[in-house]
């Protein structure tokens, strides 16, 4: 490779890395300060109603991050939840990899979380009427607190905004508020945008494909070429547009969130939950599989290498399966990068997702250990359905 290729890549790779971080950062706090600001305590008015739980339980896990996931594992601690519920609500959640998602496709990431959500509530139906006599409890319901404790303290004006808050300038609000102006710096200038680096836009490659492909069928020649070029070039540049103003208007209101929030929410939830706990991480890992797939993709053309070995999309399809078991986001990291650079296809994305519930499950490992083993064999069946079913299916 030559070093003025090495250097275009490696400065892509380092540019999608900033704005991929930057973008799931702004979308955490965003969430946090949502989810803080409107919680309360009616989901026990769902205890003697099962399905009804199984459609609660759905919809919180589509809550990005991990605060739908701990929310769910906690009502079934405190027996709110049947077990049903609770795999309906693991299923419709995979924890961080939303922010992801939602940052590398948003055109993808709702079809994703529908998909997740009717497969949710039919699997929570299913498993409820099959163990509803076999709950998988604890033999003590109170044996974990889950997010009960002052760090994740709800519903108490903790996140109320004030004028005033912001003449307490603490050194995280200084930085955050830096961050923040820096990335909304980098979307207005250009410097970063959602065109992350080495990834192509997905949500453009298929258009992109049919163009491409209907010229060369009926148009030969170079300059019909160079008019459809420009023509996907133009509809891209649209694209990206539209999206970083979405972006920009979103970190604009985490900016005025972390500005005039109170110090108590800043430090406890913003700073010691969000950034602390997640920000090196979310850099590292999408670093390193972005670095990773440019080596792969440098040695190997990946999206022909797969479309010309079948064997590889199974041997794909029960790894993701496999990689679900584990409660962190990050393992499915590497296929939402694989989706969106068009090498993998939906049915295992949507696999992967089913059986994923990110940091959600940890809180249950510690309560029962038989409640998260049965959990994730219930999500590992309907995922490998619905992944062995898109292999049938051609999606």
């Amino acid at each position: 490779m030559h070093t003025h290729t090495f250097l275009h890549q490696f400065m892509d790779i380092i540019t999608g890395t900033v704005s991929i971080t930057c973008l799931v950062m702004v979308m955490m706090l965003l969430i946090e300060f949502v989810n803080v600001s409107s919680s309360g305590r009616w989901l026990s008015k769902l205890q003697k109603r099962p399905y009804l739980q199984v459609l609660v339980a759905s919809l919180l896990g589509l809550i990005p991050g991990c605060i739908g996931g701990f929310t769910i594992v906690s009502l079934y601690t405190h027996r709110l939840l049947t077990f049903g519920a609770l795999v309906a609500g693991m299923i419709s959640t995979f924890g961080d990899s939303a922010f992801l998602l939602f940052a590398m496709s948003p055109r993808t990431a709702p079809v994703l979380l529908g998909s997740l959500f009717v497969i949710a509530l039919f699997a929570g139906v299913v498993t409820h009427l099959l163990f509803r006599n076999r709950p998988f409890y604890s033999d003590d319901p109170h044996t974990l607190e889950v997010h009960q404790g002052d760090q994740h303290e709800h519903g108490h004006g903790k996140a109320q905004l004030s004028w005033q808050n912001i003449k307490k300038m603490s050194f995280s609000r200084a930085i955050l508020i830096f961050g923040l102006v820096l990335y909304l710096t980098a979307l207005g200038t250009g410097a970063i945008s959602h065109e992350h680096g080495s990834m192509p836009d997905m949500d453009n490659l298929e258009n992109k494909e049919v163009v491409v492909a209907d010229c060369h069928d009926h148009c030969c020649e170079h300059d019909h070429h160079h008019h459809a070029d420009v023509a996907i070039e133009e509809h891209h540049e649209h694209h990206l547009h539209g999206e970083n103003l979405v972006f920009g208007i979103l970190a604009l209101i985490t900016l005025l969130v972390v500005a005039f929030c109170s110090e108590h929410f800043l430090q406890e939830h913003l700073w010691e939950h969000v950034i602390k706990h997640h920000f090196m991480s979310v850099l590292l890992w999408t670093f390193g599989v972005l670095v990773a797939l440019a080596v792969v993709n440098y040695f190997v053309d990946l999206e022909m290498f797969i479309a010309n070995n079948r064997w590889v999309t199974w041997m794909l399809l029960f790894l993701a399966l496999a990689l679900g078991i584990i409660p962190e986001s990050q393992p499915q990291f590497i296929w939402i990068y694989l989706y969106a650079a068009g090498v993998l296809p939906f049915s295992i994305l949507l696999a992967s997702s089913i059986v994923q519930d990110g940091h959600g499950a940890l809180p249950l490992l510690a309560y029962s250990r038989k409640s998260f083993l049965m959990l994730k064999a219930a999500n590992i069946v309907f995922g490998l359905l619905i992944g062995l079913a898109g292999m049938i299916l051609n999606f």
